[in-house]
Parts: C-alpha cells; structure tokens; sequence
C-alpha cells in the first residue's frame, strides 16, 4: 500500500526499516550558492509491516547554500528513534565572472573587476607571431576555434555565455559569466531568435569577409558593391542555417573583447587595421600568425591585416553591412529571427539614434526587453581618436542600413566599434562587403 501523508509519530511496535528516492528532483544542477530545490522529489519511507509511505516531512543536508564540493543531499528521516537517509546526487559548478568599467569620461580605459580584476594586459601577436592573454584558458574565449564548413568555408566558432550591463549616470559596468547566473542575460547572437531553435550553445562567424561566391575563403578579395539585401539573399542560398552577419553577432564579439581587453580603442589594443598597400589585399595575411589575435604589421602603429580570436578584417580591407538592424528616422529597430531580416519592414524598437557624425561619446540604454546588447550611440560630440569611444557613427535621416569596421585605407576612427548608419536600401560601395554567420539547428 501506497500512501501521501506526513507520520510524526511512533510507540505502534513498527519500525522504520528503510529510505527511497524513487522519484528524482526536476532539477540536479546547480551552479555554486545556490539552494537545493527538491520539487518533484518523492521519497518513500518502507516499515517493518511492508507499508510504504510517500514522505512530504524529511530534512535536507546541506540546507543552505550549495557548494563546489557538494556532489549530494542527504534526505533524512526519523520514526520512533530511528533515522534513515538516502541520498540524491547533484552536480555543482563554480560561477566565474570577469568584468570591466568604465566611468564615462574621455579615458578610453576601463577598470578590470570581479574574478579578472588583479588580470594583465593581454599581449596580441606583432609581425604575425606570438602572443598571451590571461583569457586564453578560460571559457568562453577558450573555446573560439577555428572550423572548416564543408559549405561556408572556414568559420570562427563562438561558445554560449551570459552577460549584465549595469548602468550608472555616464558610468558602464560589464560582466560575463561562463554560466548562468542570476540577472545575466544569455550572449545575444545564442539567446532564443523566436525561430523554434530555442538557445545554441554555439555559434559561428565567418573567419574572413565574404568572397565572390559569399564563403569564407583566405586567398580571395572581399566581394563588394554589393547590396545588403542581395547580399543576405546569395549567404542564405547556401543553407537553411547560414546567414548574413547580424547585430546580435556584433555586440557578442564586442562584448568578448571589451571584457577580454578593456579598453574602447580597438586599433591601439589590436593594431590600426588598413592594408600595407593601401589597396585592398587578398584575406588572409593573418594566417601564418602563430597566436589567435594581432596584427600582420610590424607594429600596431602601422597599417596591416588584423584579427580578433581568429576573426580576420574586423577593422581593415572592407567594411562588413550588419543585418538584423534598421532604421527609421531617429527609430532603431532590431530583428533576433533572421528568417525575418529585412531593409524596410519587420523589428522591435530598441531605442532611438543620433542623427549626426562623430566619435561616439555615448551609448543609450536599450528599451526593449530581450535586446538589452543593442546599444546604439547618442552622441557623437567625443574629442577624436584617442578619447571615449574613439570609433566614428555616421548616422543620417535617410540611412536605414548599417555597415561596420573599416576598409583598406587607414581610418582613424574606423575599428571595432565603428558604425555607418548612413547606406540607403540600394546603397552599394567598393568598400562595402559582407560577412557570414552559421547558426545551428536542432538535429532531426
């Protein structure tokens, strides 16, 4: 006989022979602090008469807080002087969150906190060779590694991780953790798309811009004078999971590397970017580099091929269009389902632009939940190159598409965070290519 009812008591002769969990909990994972939830648990004590009981009173050890060394919760039970305990095992991992901040004024610095604030500089390749960073073991940057796709070409693969902006008058805090955490959002180009895919936990870029054919190849020029239109057409054609770059993909490289490098002046920190000729070159001058990030030149003051965890042309030989992003006048909107890109139709508003040209000096505040990576700037009234932001917004009222990076020439103002809001709906430019992004889908 199966019974649902607390026993408190005993002096009846039966005795309590045994404990069972013969139902496990819905939840068996657990990140370091956090608090054993036994839902959906049953526990069945057995008595000495064959009764078996289904308990709702036992106690829990540890009650608290969860531990890296917890592995499993004792489940306890007393009758009559007798104490029985099954156990049910777990799994707890530690939480590591690396953050930096930046107070807003025109230091383009930011301070390193949490798990990372005692971190150096990282140290990225000169002259193709070798370099270190203090990231480099640690996940997600760990994982960005280099694949071949049989149909895109050579790709960059990117791990999920959750990220928080914490905003503050002028000052911006920025934090990414290697799980979930509570108040941390999933890394945007992974968060659910509204596709039916749910989140990835990977997802991967194009190594270099888009050829002739729209793959990733080293050894061939950007394709340009293209449309971002037909360009996102001729990537999807060749499969249902690629994509044309988009700007959930954007802020998930920018947000690794602020972490990683702190500091806004991408072409300080990585190199200037350009073509040592100033012309456009074939992709992949970074190829023979023996680290994953650096630049090509003899030294990050001088023009030459640059590349970010292996993401070749962020900031030299042609300027990539973002999909996933329009305007509207001063209206910003943004598309997570790329089955729903578009240059004129389809978004959620996010927030409003500025209408102007300059360095950027400030970020808004995303509006619309879910789009909390969208920052877009507002003010572009920075002192020049080497203070703020030190990356240009162009941004005018008939501009309904956006292009980022830089192109052959060496752009002061044109790195990472660079972004032309300024390209109409047939707009097209020699210094305009694109750039591919493969996002998974389930296994049939």
């Amino acid at each position: 006989m199966s019974l649902v009812f607390n026993m408190v008591g005993g002096g009846s002769g039966i005795k309590l022979e045994s404990l069972t969990i013969t139902k496990a909990p819905a939840k068996t994972d657990y990140m370091a602090g956090e608090i054993f939830d036994p839902s959906g648990m049953v526990v069945t004590a057995t008595f000495s008469n064959g009764e078996q009981l289904q308990l709702v009173n036992y106690q829990l050890a540890p009650s608290g807080p969860l531990s890296i060394e917890t592995s499993q919760i004792g489940i306890s039970y007393t009758w009559d002087g007798v104490t029985k305990t099954a156990y049910q095992a777990i799994s707890v991992v530690a939480v590591h969150i690396y953050g930096v901040q930046w107070d807003g004024t025109k230091t383009t610095r930011w301070t390193r906190t949490d798990d990372s604030a005692n971190f150096t500089d990282p140290q990225p390749a000169i002259n193709n060779g070798t370099g270190s960073s203090p990231f480099d073991n640690l996940m997600p940057w760990a994982g960005m590694v280099k694949e071949e796709d049989p149909v895109a070409g050579t790709l960059v693969k990117i791990p999920k991780y959750w990220y928080k902006w914490t905003r503050s008058g002028k000052t911006m805090k920025l934090q990414i953790a290697d799980s979930p955490t509570e108040g941390f959002y999933t890394s945007p180009a992974h968060a659910d798309r509204g596709d039916g895919e749910g989140e990835r936990d990977y997802v991967y870029v194009g190594r270099y811009h888009c050829a002739s054919d729209y793959k990733s190849k080293t050894g061939r020029a950007p394709w340009v004078n293209v449309t971002r239109a037909t360009a996102r057409t001729q990537i999807h054609s060749l499969g249902t999971d690629i994509y044309q770059y988009d700007y959930a993909m954007f802020w998930t490289i920018r947000l690794l590397y602020l972490c990683e490098y702190s500091d806004w002046n991408s072409q300080e920190m990585l190199g200037v970017g350009g073509s040592p000729s100033g012309r456009a070159f074939s992709m992949g001058l970074t190829d023979a580099m023996k680290y994953h990030t650096g630049t090509s030149a003899a030294s990050r003051g001088i023009r030459g091929c640059v590349q970010y965890r292996y993401i070749e042309g962020m900031q030299d030989n042609a300027y990539d269009f973002v999909d996933g992003i329009r305007f509207s006048d001063a209206n910003v909107y943004c598309i997570k389902n790329p089955a729903q890109f578009s240059d004129t139709a389809n978004g959620t508003l996010v927030g409003t632009r500025v209408i102007g040209s300059g360095y950027i000096s400030k970020w808004t505040s995303p509006t619309a939940p879910g789009f909390e990576y969208a920052l877009f700037p507002n003010e572009v009234n920075g002192g020049g190159p080497t203070e703020y932001i030190t990356d240009v917004c162009q941004s005018n009222s008939v501009g309904i598409l956006m292009c980022s990076g830089s192109d052959y020439d060496y752009n002061l103002g044109c790195g990472a965070f660079c972004m032309l809001a300024s390209y109409g709906e047939s707009s097209s430019n020699s210094s305009v290519g694109c750039r591919l992004q493969k996002l998974p889908r389930k296994a049939a």
